[in-house]
């Protein structure tokens, strides 16, 4: 009797718990005006997937399939997707969703929900809103009117521009342009009549088929860097262009040359370049190596950040507060492009630097590694030498390179012999500064480095942080803390020289 009466209520238990561990999956709902789209999901692998077609449908987007390749043509451009990857191509770039694009049937493609989210407004004309779980709304993207103003000094164009309505920006550096884009609005122009120095900045365009609008800023033959900043009220954002350090002309020589260390050793030697200027007019020169560059990126976050760019982004900024107290930093590259090692110890030793510091920032498998690390160069004892990711090695005889020290000539990697003390003491010093920056304990390591092994000054290479650490990577891509980086290198650097004697610099 007992066992017949308890058989009902276990039935209802067991159908309760089968409701209770079953997912109730809700559809996706997309407003366009007043009317309501409804997406149903698909299951796969534990994933919720939603049809291509309908989201296409629903913004009006054309597409067809070739084999394993979907491609949704927008009003703003082409989406490529691949069966079986999680990546979006979109104008070269790759965007990356929370799950891997998914071809159940011939023309039967399905995608994450952060398809709909991140990749279909970027070629779309419209804004797309949340408005709660599973629920969005798209509307016509607004018009934000941009206003370009140009000003020229003698040694900078200055290019800022001023939107009406506060959108994000983005700005990035190519080897002939810097770009500039905006986000969240349709962008219209409004440009000046005032025209920049075409030897710094050849032109300021916009392309209009580029996601929101996109601005860019050609690099004229002069450039060498450039600087962002911000200012409120209004909100505008300035682009300073700078030109590229000048040779200084001898006695009865009128014409400015760049001295652009981007080129090879071989073509500062071009005969229409200036002979090399006397020590005396180069006192006081700091040589500063952004490491990387071109297609050799550096460490990549998972974000897309390349070490590269900020390395290049630092050194700028260190030159410009080595400036103020009165030293003159010469940068090994001034735009993102590849050099050897044997062509980054060269620019210091032509200069005949007083500081050699080459900047880097580091990645390793254990996130918990973070803050700052100064190498110092070692001298291997089986001569073998650690790249430090460049691609290029230094000559592999070492008569095929030289450079004058004091009027002799001293056999290449071996610049480092008469430096060892003296860079230790560089090293200890920017450390401590660094260390404090950062509120950290992180020791000073010595290692055999190619890049530092030929430079005849005190030498040093600073891991700037870890883009593997969370914690790290937010405070190195934040502007206002690389200028407190910079100035914290800057300090420590200018400190040694002022309490190193002559003799130890030299």
């Amino acid at each position: 009797m007992l066992s017949r009466c308890l058989t009902p209520l276990l039935i209802t238990f067991f159908l309760q718990g089968l409701l209770h561990a079953s997912p109730v999956f809700q559809d996706l709902e997309v407003w366009v005006g007043e009317r309501k789209h409804s997406v149903d999901p698909q299951i796969k692998d534990n994933q919720i997937y939603y049809p291509v077609v309908d989201l296409a449908e629903i913004v009006g987007f054309l597409w067809n399939e070739r084999g394993g390749l979907l491609s949704i043509e927008g009003s703003r451009g082409t989406l490529q997707l691949v069966d079986g990857r999680p990546l979006v191509r979109f104008e070269g770039e790759y965007i990356l969703l929370s799950s891997p694009a998914w071809r159940k049937e011939p023309n039967e493609w399905y995608v994450s929900e952060d398809f709909l989210t991140r990749v279909l407004p970027l070629v779309s004309d419209r804004r797309l809103d949340r408005f709660s779980e599973k629920r969005y709304r798209m509307e016509a993207l607004a018009e934000n009117l941009v206003q370009i103003r140009v000003s020229n000094s003698p040694d900078h164009v200055r290019v800022v521009f001023q939107p009406a309505l506060d959108a994000p920006i983005r700005i990035r550096d190519f080897e002939e342009y810097i770009q500039v884009e905006f986000s969240e609005f349709l962008v219209r122009p409004e440009f000046p009549a005032t025209l920049p120095d075409r030897r710094l900045v050849s032109s300021v365009e916009f392309d209009p088929s580029n996601i929101y609008g996109t601005f860019r800023i050609k690099k004229g033959d002069l450039y060498g860097s450039f600087l962002e900043s911000t200012l409120s009220g209004p909100t505008r954002r300035i682009i300073d262009v700078h030109s590229a350090p000048l040779v200084p002309p001898t006695q009865g020589t009128t014409s400015l040359l760049s001295s652009n260390p981007d080129r090879p050793p071989s073509q500062l030697d071009h005969p229409r370049t200036p002979p090399l200027p006397t020590q005396e007019v180069l006192e006081n020169v700091i040589t500063i190596d952004p490491g990387h560059g071109g297609g050799d990126y550096g460490v990549n976050s998972l974000e897309g950040i390349a070490e590269k760019n900020l390395t290049l982004r630092v050194a700028n900024l260190v030159e410009l507060q080595l400036r103020k107290d009165g030293y003159r930093g010469v940068l090994t590259r001034t735009r993102d492009v590849e050099l050897a090692v044997a062509q980054r110890g060269s620019v210091s030793n032509y200069y005949h630097s007083k500081i050699y510091l080459s900047l880097h920032i580091g990645g390793t498998p254990s996130p918990e590694t973070r803050g700052p690390i100064v190498y110092l160069h070692r001298f291997p004892e089986d001569g073998t030498l650690i790249e430090n990711r460049n691609p290029a090695s230094p000559p592999s005889d070492p008569n095929d390179l030289r450079f004058s020290q004091n009027g002799r000539l001293v056999p290449w990697g071996e610049g480092q012999t008469q430096y060892v003390l003296s860079s230790q003491r560089l090293a200890q010093q920017v450390q401590v500064e660094l260390n404090i920056l950062w509120g950290v304990q992180n020791s000073v390591r010595e290692t055999p480095l190619a890049v530092l092994a030929p430079v005849a000054a005190p030498s040093i290479l600073i891991e700037m942080g870890f883009l593997t650490n969370p914690e790290d990577q937010a405070m190195l891509i934040s502007l206002d803390f690389q200028e407190k980086l910079a100035a914290t290198i800057s300090r420590a650097l200018v400190t040694f020289l002022r309490n190193t004697p002559p003799m130890d610099q030299e």
